[in-house]
């Protein structure tokens, strides 16, 4: 927080989150990223199980922990190092949103918001079409009427980015979507063996131990598929897409760059094998880049239609798969 005068500028703490696939995951982590040491142990018994909807109308692909359900709660609100509130325009009754943002973000509240990108000048969709999206709110400046927010915006990357309060004022006109309130909350929490045991059996056996689907209603929380099975229905389903979705692949790269950061904790606690986790933390590390080079291909071959390159994708998800078998099970022997 800076005092200029009688100018106020507040810009949350925020770092640059370890995993991006979706924006939901993104915002939780790039708070709980600057407190990095403190969170860590939550963050490496979490994101282990991926799973796949097929019928859900947006993302078939999602890690288990971002997954919504039909009230659209997800796990990571629950997270012990954060305070979390919902809101909408209704009930937070401001006239204007900046008002509502200055205050909030005064005492100490991240937020994200559904805001109309039609509005923004920094996305694609800038006066050429109406898209709500969820945005991340960490900081503004009074002095220069401006709006810090992080998101997917142009590139597919996610990014920080400046908007006028004008431009954020407009983009929430109208539309009475859930605003998500986040307060770093600081605890002392052990990691879960336990739930990394079984989060990461319940990956290779393709099950969901924990059940916590079970309650939902809509159709496409049903006849869920979990772990290892999403290999096989990228094979199956979206490597026969006109357009592949890279979601899926972008996933794995990050489920990837996930487990490093798990296996870099895991070593420090002293308690495992160590020569074991170094050589399966080097075999992680291959599978990094074999995942972020299959995802390069998906974008190559959306250009170009290539059928070799099509072959080549499909051949190498299924070694990746075999890799990440192996792997998988290898630590979960490390750690029983």
């Amino acid at each position: 927080m800076h005092l200029r005068g009688d100018i106020l500028q507040v810009c949350l703490p925020v770092e640059y989150p370890p995993i991006t696939s979706f924006p939901s995951i993104a915002n939780l982590l790039s708070i709980l990223w600057v407190h990095k040491e403190r969170t860590l142990p939550w963050i490496c018994d979490h994101y282990v199980q991926l799973i796949i909807r097929p019928n859900h109308p947006v993302t078939r692909s999602d890690f288990y922990d971002q997954a919504d359900t039909d009230n659209f709660i997800i796990n990571g609100y629950f997270c012990p190092f954060l305070g979390w509130l919902r809101n909408n325009q209704t009930t937070a009754r401001f006239t204007d949103f900046t008002d509502y943002i200055e205050y909030q973000i005064n005492h100490g509240y991240y937020m994200d918001a559904c805001l109309d990108r039609f509005f923004l000048s920094c996305s694609n969709c800038y006066n050429s079409r109406h898209f709500i999206h969820q945005s991340f709110i960490y900081g503004y400046d009074n002095d220069k009427k401006q709006v810090f927010i992080s998101d997917f915006f142009d590139s597919g990357k996610y990014e920080r980015k400046i908007v006028s309060y004008e431009e954020i004022n407009n983009s929430i006109k109208g539309i009475d979507y859930h605003i998500n309130l986040y307060k770093y909350q600081d605890c002392n929490y052990e990691i879960n063996l336990d739930l990394l045991k079984l989060s990461i059996a319940d990956y290779l056996n393709c099950r969901d131990s924990l059940k916590k689907f079970q309650f939902s209603n809509p159709d496409y929380n049903k006849n869920v598929l979990y772990g290892l099975d999403l290999y096989n229905y990228v094979i199956d389903v979206f490597c026969n897409e006109k357009h592949i979705d890279i979601r899926p692949f972008h996933i794995l790269y990050d489920h990837k760059k996930m487990m490093k950061i798990r296996l870099d904790y895991l070593k420090k606690l002293n308690i495992f094998d160590s020569i074991m986790l170094e050589l399966i933390c080097k075999r992680n590390d291959s599978l990094i880049e074999k995942s972020l080079l299959l995802r390069n291909k998906v974008i190559k071959y959306n250009l170009k239609h290539n059928n070799d390159l099509l072959s080549k994708i499909k051949t190498e998800c299924r070694d990746l798969k075999n890799n990440d078998y192996y792997l998988f099970s290898d630590l979960l022997r490390v750690l029983s």
